[in-house]
């Protein structure tokens, strides 16, 4: 057998190359975070196609390596010492070592000289957008072996896969702190625009200005609690409708009068974030026009909201028992107004049709919408 030399000292711990790959890793903010299955099923899959004991979703920092997961081991943390996977970070895309025992880079290695040796090596390098090393994704065994060429590549593929998880959600990241930045200084805009409308209605001189004007901040307050709803779906991909529009409608009706109930009957359903947030809009809409304009001289009556599937389409309905002239789409004398241009809009941004219906009996509208998700009944 070979008698191996000491291994080199690994490179590119301590120069400019590692500080950017720290600081990549950085922005990821995935170091020391919580087990995932999206990583685990892949470090789980790399295991059985190659049979192999161990395997390893790794991140290489400056002072010390961990396992973002790990699947055949317990141990996460690695000293630089015991780092395998730094050595293949300014090489080519997969780093394989037969025998860890007699490579020069990791013959003193603790992981091989221990008593549960190390004897076999293979990592696939993650790459950053394609372009800074930060780990790789690796496999681990207690013999000697070789690789297939086909089977290197189906690893390289799943360490593409990995690092675009990662990207993913460094991205979703991003997307949370500018909407969390943007929430804020709509809150503070909305609270500055309230507290300027108050100050003129205390300052009015005639009954019909000081009406004028609280109608004004009533609606200044369903918005600012529309938009705190709407902020919280803001990232999320698919939004169980049935829960979120309770929410919505809970908030309108603090800002109801007396005399006008609300009352809401909803299949489960899981639509898309943009489809929610539109729904949303729309009900906060019909439902503040028609408690303004359905019940004059303080007239008793109820606003119901429904939710249904009829196949592939979703169906919601906005109804109310008023006097019937078109009050949950138009502005008094207006088939035109502010609250039927904001509704039709939102409609149109989810490709959904729109019906409406008024009488003696009320008025309601119907919007139509494609391709929801049915849930089954808890």
């Amino acid at each position: 057998m070979p008698v191996p030399t000491k291994r080199p000292p690994v490179k590119d711990v301590s120069d400019h190359s590692a500080e950017r790959r720290a600081d990549a890793i950085r922005t990821l903010g995935i170091m020391d975070s919580e087990d995932e299955a999206d990583f685990d099923e892949i470090t789980a899959f790399a295991a059985e196609i190659c049979g192999a004991p161990i395997s390893l979703v790794t991140l290489v920092s400056t002072d010390r390596q961990w396992a973002k997961s790990a699947f055949g081991t317990e141990q996460r943390d690695y000293s630089m010492d015991e780092s395998i996977c730094s050595h293949g970070l300014t090489g080519p895309d997969f780093l394989e070592i037969e025998d860890t025992a007699t490579d020069p880079r990791t013959c003193d290695n603790p992981l091989v000289t221990g008593p549960e040796a190390i004897r076999y090596y293979g990592g696939a390098i993650l790459k950053l957008n394609d372009v800074t090393p930060i780990g790789a994704l690796c496999i681990l065994d207690h013999k000697p072996r070789r690789l297939s060429d086909e089977t290197k590549r189906l690893l390289m593929i799943l360490a593409r896969q990995v690092t675009r998880r990662m990207e993913l959600r460094r991205a979703l990241a991003v997307q949370e702190t500018l909407a969390s930045e943007v929430d804020h200084r709509v809150k503070n805009s909305l609270q500055m625009v309230t507290a300027l409308v108050r100050i003129q209605r205390a300052q009015a001189q005639s009954d019909e200005t000081r009406d004028a004007l609280a109608v004004t901040i009533d609606r200044l307050s369903a918005i600012a609690l529309l938009h705190a709803e709407l902020h919280k779906v803001s990232a999320r991909n698919e939004i169980a409708l049935h829960q979120f529009l309770p929410d919505i409608i809970r908030h309108l009706d603090t800002t109801l009068p007396d005399n006008v109930v609300i009352s809401h009957s909803l299949v489960p359903m899981l639509v898309r974030s943009e489809v929610a947030t539109s729904l949303a809009l729309l009900v906060s809409e019909a439902i503040t026009n028609a408690a303004k304009h359905a019940f004059p001289q303080a007239r008793a009556g109820r606003i119901t909201v429904a939710l249904e599937l009829s196949g592939a389409v979703g169906r919601l309905t906005v109804a109310d028992d008023g006097v019937g002239s078109d009050s949950l789409t138009a502005e008094p004398e207006s088939g035109s107004g502010l609250g039927r241009q904001i509704i039709d809009a939102s409609v149109a941004r989810i490709d959904g049709e729109i019906h409406r219906k008024s009488g003696p009996g009320g008025t309601a509208i119907e919007v139509r919408f494609p391709a929801p998700r049915l849930l089954p009944h808890a």
